[in-house]
């Protein structure tokens, strides 16, 4: 490929960043020849570099769909593959990657891309039979991690930890692998070599190590680390919350600290883990609901711990809706939020003190957020007199099987009881309170409780 040539120009602009610029050049290619693969599959490309995954999910699959040699439609399947990942659209992601090794079975970044899927997915026997089909994985630096884990999930343990200290040092670990053999040490019963290997952490790094063993499942292991994080750093507001949880101790509420690093951390993948990983659908379920409670055009709507926007987009695909306010405690999530856009306004804040200033919202939800908070009483009270008559709070919780209970992960479970007494005190009338599937955890589903309530008139005036 010359430089005259304009698909070269295209490709050295989008190297360079000037999207638009190499779209167009793509785009008049088009526009002269419509089943131009080259040009077709260059301009997804573009976009999927140029942060549309959506768009270039539209291009992709024209240019896999055209007459082609397979290997140049196994090309497009695979960049589909990777554009649908950042959709959160892991199953289908699967599905390109897999159509396009049907077409180029030997092409080890498909192998790759595929093993790192079925990881995200937790299917663990199929990354066995990947392992068995295509023998090279075994030898594969960036593949040890997914196949560590898969072996530690099958009980593997020195197995799992021989593949992660034979491809590279400590230092050039990513950091999901360094977590990863965090944890396998203390399984092998290593934990002196752990906490050596720990002491040029910092605070941030030790939490992260102990976070990921509580997020696995493996609450003795994280608490050796969250003790240890706490008697160097006494103030550390989120390993005494987890040493809390796991004590069950319950107080007010997490740390703001807490939940707000927890985010911040978390932020670049939360919607991929979240949504792809974990099967999270609270924020569709809610609007599901909400549709046949609410006019078709709403006024002002809050979105408390909007996070990166997945209600916010939910709510603007279903509604026509006036002003769209978004609040949460991480910056790292805000970033998201504004990004993927949708909100009127975001505001760095904590919830109830932004509640505070707020009066005549028509509608405020919560999905997820209060799994933060333990008695919900200050929530429903701020709640209440910010709404305008007859508005509306809708949000979801975890559910607990008996009393308000604070859980070893760090989150709390709330009662239907609870949630009923709270709203009537705070002159909430709960229209509907329903149990659901909130997300996966550790192979298991967590059962959720959706709440909708209304303000009632009388209180409205009262307030």
């Amino acid at each position: 490929m010359s430089e005259a040539n304009p698909l070269h120009q295209a490709l050295m602009l989008m190297q360079q960043q000037a999207f638009t610029s190499a779209q167009a050049i793509c785009q008049q290619l088009l526009a002269q020849s419509p089943n131009d693969f080259n040009a077709r599959h260059l301009l997804g490309v573009i976009k999927l570099h140029a942060g549309k995954p959506l768009l270039a999910c539209k291009e992709l699959k024209i240019a896999a769909a055209l007459p082609v040699a397979p290997k140049y439609r196994a090309q497009a399947l695979s960049n589909l593959s990777l554009a649908l990942q950042q959709r959160e659209r892991i199953e289908e992601a699967l599905q390109a990657i897999e159509q396009a090794l049907a077409l180029m079975p030997d092409e080890q970044a498909f192998h790759l891309n595929r093993l790192n899927l079925l990881e995200s997915l937790e299917r663990w026997q199929s990354i066995e039979d990947a392992v068995a089909n295509f023998p090279l994985l075994n030898e594969l630096p960036d593949a040890q991690y997914p196949l560590a884990r898969a072996a530690r999930k099958r009980g593997e343990i020195d197995t799992a930890l021989k593949r992660l200290d034979s491809v590279s040092s400590i230092a050039d670990m990513a950091p999901e692998a360094l977590s990863e053999r965090a944890l396998l040490l203390v399984l092998c019963g290593r934990e002196e070599q752990l906490l050596r290997e720990s002491e040029a952490l910092d605070a941030s790094e030790l939490q992260a190590l102990a976070d990921y063993m509580a997020e696995e499942g493996e609450g003795t292991a994280a608490q050796l680390l969250y003790r240890e994080l706490l008697r160097r750093h006494p103030e550390h507001a989120g390993a005494r919350h987890m040493i809390d949880a796991a004590e069950g101790h319950i107080e007010a509420g997490a740390p703001a600290a807490y939940v707000r690093d927890l985010y911040d951390s978390h932020a670049e993948s939360f919607e991929q883990q979240l949504v792809g990983r974990l099967g999270y659908r609270a924020p569709e379920l809610l609007v599901e609901r909400l549709l046949q409670l609410l006019p078709p055009r709403l006024g002002r709507v809050a979105d408390l711990g909007c996070g990166s926007g997945l209600l916010g987009r939910a709510l603007r695909q279903r509604f026509a809706i006036e002003q769209l306010h978004g609040c949460d405690l991480s910056a790292g999530m805000l970033e998201q939020a504004r990004r993927q856009g949708g909100y009127d306004q975001l505001s760095h804040e904590e919830l109830l003190s932004w509640l505070a200033r707020q009066s005549a919202l028509q509608l405020i939800c919560a999905t997820d957020v209060l799994i933060y908070i333990g008695d919900l009483q200050p929530v429903m009270r701020a709640v209440a007199s910010a709404l305008g008559a007859e508005g509306l709070f809708a949000f979801s919780v975890e559910a607990s099987p008996g009393e308000l209970r604070l859980c070893s992960s760090g989150r709390y479970q709330h009662s239907e009881d609870h949630v009923y007494q709270r709203a009537m005190e705070a002159g909430l009338k709960v229209l509907s309170c329903e149990r659901f599937p909130l997300r996966q955890e550790q192979g298991k589903m967590v059962t959720g409780l959706m709440v909708i309530c209304r303000l009632s008139a009388s209180s409205d005036s009262e307030a």
